[in-house]
């Protein structure tokens, strides 16, 4: 029996203190914070976890120095507080990251707000500083990064914020939470909050991989469904009113751009990241628009894209400047912003706990680098109303990943010498103590030490510990999230015959059941490319 359907017993047959909707980042950190207090959880994923909005951010653990401007001290001192809880406890996945602001002739910001912006942020974050921040001349920020073009050059601002990754971050939320307890389901989708003497007590559910639904009995029900918030709060109240005003905002994944990780101004004052992405590639982004149609169905359109480059090549070379067909992959998300008024660049990222009269927990808004807070806030509200009360928050103090130590490596001496050094130790760094199921693994079928195409480092091995250890049911479960394969030049497609034999061997698929996943995922990396008429039949099959 796999883990998930270990835990899908469990959620059929258990009754829980919580019941959490929603595995992305919020979710997942309540989930967490209320296995290791004691209580007995449920969670519960229409899709994969960190499928949504949670694997489609920029990728970084901030302050958000743009928000000085509207004057968000406290959200800023906030998010810097939990950056340095999240690299105390996470170091493997989140890691300091220097930045530079590159100042020109007509800019929206001079010289002197980026300066004046970055003495108090290092003010604010005198805590956890990564490395005072500066102001560079023009010929010194040429010398730091030679792409940046020379005309209208005023000099640039250089500062340190911390960098993420971001599925994999939930992830490991995901996989202390089954640790301590916890019942986490992807693919079970809420069908109806079911209440009793109008209370909320438990929901009825679909594992959308079997099509069999069941009662989940629960004494609290917390909303952290992000973007799809107001439509769970619309189940146990209809007539609710909206709280969230979603923004989509996409990204661009290209050949690697600049040597030096940028935050470039855009003539409307946005700020647009140009950021690395793993050794080979730049992560560009983002926009954002209120116009969303179909929060399930998101994509880059053209005009986003056109958007992104124009104000990225404003400030490069023109020999490094960027074309549509450069473009090797997008995303797109939603952000679950309050609702606001006026222009989204000034809505707030802050976060607020809704209860209705029904008892439903809803956590609305927020930000990624603020999500173990708000689950703390969370279950304190939640362990008021417990017999007996949970014991207190533990999440800002135990390790996400705990670090393998080498001298059990020392009962896998014949496999780990055949493994060369660096492979070893990024298996260590990447999965902790998990690394020893993957020696395992190895010493069971030394066949896994290949790596799965010519353009990976990654093992084989390693798409079998994701499917059998890290709840991954599908082919997008482990190239989009598991992995990073899926947003490269390959795009995952040389190593499908591979990844369809493993599912075959080790996840228990009919070959027929993997091909139909391996179709849904070209759909999807047709998808991020359709934007590119001309390309989008390059993915689907024959």
């Amino acid at each position: 029996m796999s883990l998930r359907d270990e835990l899908l017993v469990k959620l059929r047959t258990q009754a829980f203190d919580v019941l959490v909707i929603g595995g992305g980042i919020v979710g997942a950190g309540i989930a967490r914070d209320a296995a290791m207090r004691g209580l007995r959880v449920a969670l519960v994923e229409k899709g994969d976890f960190a499928s949504g909005t949670s694997s489609k951010t920029s990728k970084l653990i901030h302050g958000g120095l743009r928000y000085l401007e509207h004057g968000r001290l406290g959200l800023v001192f906030e998010s810097l507080r939990e950056r340095r809880i999240l690299r105390t406890i996470a170091p493997q996945l989140v890691w300091p990251l220097s930045l530079m602001i590159p100042v020109y002739r007509g800019d929206p910001r001079a010289r002197w707000t980026i300066a004046a912006g970055l003495t108090l942020y290092d003010w604010l974050v005198w805590r956890d500083r990564l490395g005072g921040p500066r102001m560079l001349s023009a010929r010194k920020a040429r010398e730091v990064e030679p792409r940046l073009a020379v005309e209208g050059l005023r000099g640039a601002g250089s500062y340190a914020d911390c960098q993420m990754d971001d599925a994999r971050l939930c992830l490991a939320n995901i996989l202390q939470a089954v640790q301590f307890g916890a019942c986490c389901g992807n693919y079970v989708k809420l069908l109806v909050l079911e209440q009793v003497k109008g209370r909320l007590c438990g929901a009825a559910v679909e594992d959308l991989r079997t099509g069999h639904q069941f009662d989940v009995r629960a004494a609290v029900i917390v909303n952290a469904a992000g973007p799809w918030a107001d439509a769970v709060r619309r189940m146990s109240d209809r007539t609710a009113a909206p709280r969230l005003a979603p923004t989509k905002g996409i990204h661009l994944v290209v050949p690697r751009l600049t040597t030096q990780p940028l935050f470039v101004q855009h003539r409307d004052r946005r700020m647009i990241f140009v950021l690395p992405w793993g050794g080979d590639y730049s992560l560009i982004g983002t926009t954002e628009s209120s116009h969303i149609a179909d929060l399930d169905a998101l994509r880059a359109t053209a005009f986003e894209v056109d958007y992104l480059l124009e104000a990225v090549n404003r400030v490069l070379l023109p020999a490094s400047r960027l074309q549509a067909s450069d473009v090797v992959a997008t995303f797109a998300g939603a952000r679950p912003l309050l609702a606001f008024a006026g222009s989204s660049t000034r809505a707030s990222r802050e976060h607020r706990l809704d209860v209705d009269e029904r008892g439903l927990i809803s956590v609305l808004g927020g930000k990624y680098t603020t999500y173990r807070l708000m689950a703390q806030q969370t279950l304190d509200l939640i362990g008021g109303g417990l017999r007996p009360t949970p014991e207190r928050c533990l999440t800002d103090q135990v390790s996400l990943l705990e670090p393998a130590h080498h001298v059990v490596l020392n009962r896998w001496q014949d496999v780990t010498a055949r493994l060369a050094p660096d492979l070893l130790a990024r298996l260590l760094a990447r999965y902790g103590t998990g690394a020893f199921r993957i020696l395992e693994l190895l010493a069971f079928d030394p066949q896994l030490a290949q790596p799965v195409c010519p353009h990976h480092e990654v093992l084989q091995a390693e798409l079998v510990y994701a499917i059998r250890e890290e709840l991954a049911c599908t082919v997008s479960d482990v190239l989009f999230r598991r992995t990073r394969m899926a947003y490269s030049a390959c795009q995952g497609l040389d190593l499908l015959s591979t990844i369809t034999e493993l599912f075959q061997r080790y996840g228990r698929l009919s070959r027929e059941a993997v091909e139909e996943q391996v179709e849904h995922y070209q759909q999807q990396l047709a998808a991020g490319l359709a934007f590119r008429p001309q390309l989008t039949q390059t993915f689907l099959p024959s």
